[in-house]
């Protein structure tokens, strides 16, 4: 017989799976009423072996992330399949695709139907906190609008900075046709660059005689992205991925960057609090204002200091506010005195600073050094300059060189692969029916893969010659989603003319110091190969030499 307490048990178990039915009914129900509302028919499905858990998929990924050819893998799946297609990854269903009408719905027209989602968040914090790459919602907004006033013209176009990291780079690389890893020289230089003009302080990775702090924090840096890019290939299943290197290296920036953040809040308290003549009428007392006094001298001989080491360089930086120079950090710490937002904003900005331009500079220069037809004209429009540092608007007028960057950038995108999940039941304009011009229903919580790589090459999106690098093919081209090297809509990258400029000054500088910069040899026919982490590098670097 059975006692009351197992009675109950039994009703409210058999209660609990009646409503989860019920819930799953209802649930499909309203998405089938949604999808009919607006039109939507099903995408094509990739083939299984194993339709349950979808692991032939898995294990492919796998296989092709290990040999390095993951994103002509998924390039192939989207040209065999379809432009966008679904597939089940560990039982979920996954959407792919490379159509620019669904990108644009994704990045824009149906932007608040998507979220970075709480994946990214779980993969990324331990690192990155709470900033403008894994924020949504209002947060992501704050993040944007204490960042983007950063990156206006005028910062972008005091070239100082990068021609004191780009000429102290150059002045590093062999010039008698020894080989070298120039990737490796980018990587260092452009961490070098964002160091600085984000803290105010270079780490200065790029000298032999570089401090024990500076490798480790360089060390530190590329550790731990490499570990949060391994993660976000986990998904749901990252927060069993534990490393105490990885646990270290988060520590270690942290801690590096601590000190720095905490003297630009004093001095911004200190410049505020001797700005405002009333607070200090009211008593503000002698040994506070002597303090904040001491705080201004101090943090005044530093920028004097850069700005001994810098001289005028360009016109563009006189504009600047009693020719001071100009600090990310110190910016920010006029909006927020909150040290560990500071950390968090700085830090996510510092992600997209170094890697993005070290990626777009390394394709360009795989590209360059195995085609001497594009460095002869190349050479030819930088000759314009007679060898003279060129100014933020000499740069745009370079349109061989402009051209020549968006060919890298359409062929081997710094992201190649970005994804974004439903927060509800939304739809996309593309994939649906045999002819897969219908809408396709999104159900919340899916998530969306868009493959920039594989868009990029599509042949009835950029003819026939699409696999082929052509930089005339942009004369006179204006694209839209169907390139989006800097992702498109609300969530625009604020810093892409940053980085634009400081890709199209370093290659300016090497035109001017270097005669010809060519392939070493044996590796002419060397493919161009992914090295894929939060960004994409060449795998196995890109070996040239230089001659001056």
């Amino acid at each position: 017989m059975l006692t009351p307490v197992y009675l109950s048990a039994i009703v409210l178990g058999a209660s609990l799976l009646v409503y989860v039915a019920y819930r799953k009914t209802t649930t499909l129900i309203a998405s089938r009423k949604f999808a009919r509302l607006h039109g939507c028919k099903p995408a094509k499905a990739d083939r299984h072996w194993d339709p349950i858990f979808g692991l032939d998929f898995v294990i492919s990924t796998i296989r092709a992330s290990r040999g390095k050819y993951q994103l002509e893998d998924l390039y192939e799946r989207l040209t065999r399949i379809a432009p966008t297609f679904t597939s089940n990854v560990l039982g979920e269903t996954l959407i792919f695709t490379d159509e620019p009408k669904n990108v644009q719905g994704v990045l824009a027209t149906q932007f608040p139907d998507f979220d970075v989602g709480e994946l990214r968040r779980q993969a990324t914090v331990k690192l990155l906190g709470h900033g403008i790459f894994n924020a949504d919602g209002p947060y992501w907004e704050h993040s944007r609008a204490l960042i983007r006033p950063n990156f206006i013209r005028k910062q972008v176009a005091d070239l100082r900075l990068m021609e004191h990291h780009v000429m102290h780079m150059i002045s590093y690389l062999p010039a008698d046709g020894t080989p070298v890893n120039i990737q490796d020289y980018f990587f260092r230089m452009t961490l070098d660059t964002a160091t600085e003009f984000l803290f105010g302080k270079s780490i200065d990775s790029l000298r032999p005689d570089a401090t024990a702090e500076s490798k480790q924090f360089s060390w530190a840096f590329d550790y731990a992205l490499g570990v949060i890019a391994q993660k976000l290939r986990l998904g749901p299943y990252n927060r069993f991925y534990q490393s105490f290197k990885y646990n270290e290296a988060c520590k270690y920036i942290h801690d590096y960057v601590r000190p720095i953040i905490h003297n630009a809040v004093e001095y911004r308290q200190a410049k505020n609090l001797l700005g405002n003549e009333a607070v200090l009428g009211k008593g503000a007392g002698a040994e506070a204002s002597m303090k904040a006094r001491k705080i201004l001298r101090d943090a005044d001989a530093e920028k004097r200091a850069l700005l001994d080491k810098y001289g005028d360089a360009d016109e563009a930086a006189k504009e600047n506010d009693n020719d001071e120079r100009y600090v990310f950090l110190y910016e920010l710490a006029k909006h927020s005195g909150n040290e560990k937002e500071l950390r968090d904003q700085v830090i996510n900005t510092l992600i997209a600073g170094r890697d993005t331009t070290a990626s777009l500079m390394s394709s360009t220069l795989f590209v360059l050094s195995r085609r001497p037809d594009v460095w002869a004209k190349l050479h030819a429009e930088v000759a314009t300059l007679n060898g003279k540092p060129p100014t933020f608007d000499q740069i745009k007028d370079l349109k061989y060189l402009r051209n020549l960057l968006h060919e890298a950038l359409r062929l081997y995108p710094v992201v190649p692969i970005n994804a974004k999940f439903a927060n509800k039941d939304t739809w996309l304009p593309r994939g649906g029916g045999a002819d897969g011009q219908s809408p396709i229903f999104v159900q919340k919580g899916q998530m969306v893969i868009w493959v920039l790589y594989s868009m990029h090459r599509r042949k009835d999106l950029w003819g026939q010659d699409a696999e082929e690098f052509r930089p005339e093919r942009w004369e006179g081209l204006l694209p839209g989603f169907n390139f989006l090297p800097f992702n498109g809509g609300p969530r625009i990258c604020p810093g892409q003319q940053f980085a634009l400029t400081e890709a199209s000054y370093t290659i300016v500088r090497l035109c001017q110091q270097f005669s010809k910069i060519e392939v070493v040899p044996g590796q002419e026919d060397r493919p161009w190969t992914e090295s894929l982490n939060l960004t994409c590098a060449v795998a196995g670097g890109v070996n040239v030499r230089c001659w001056k």
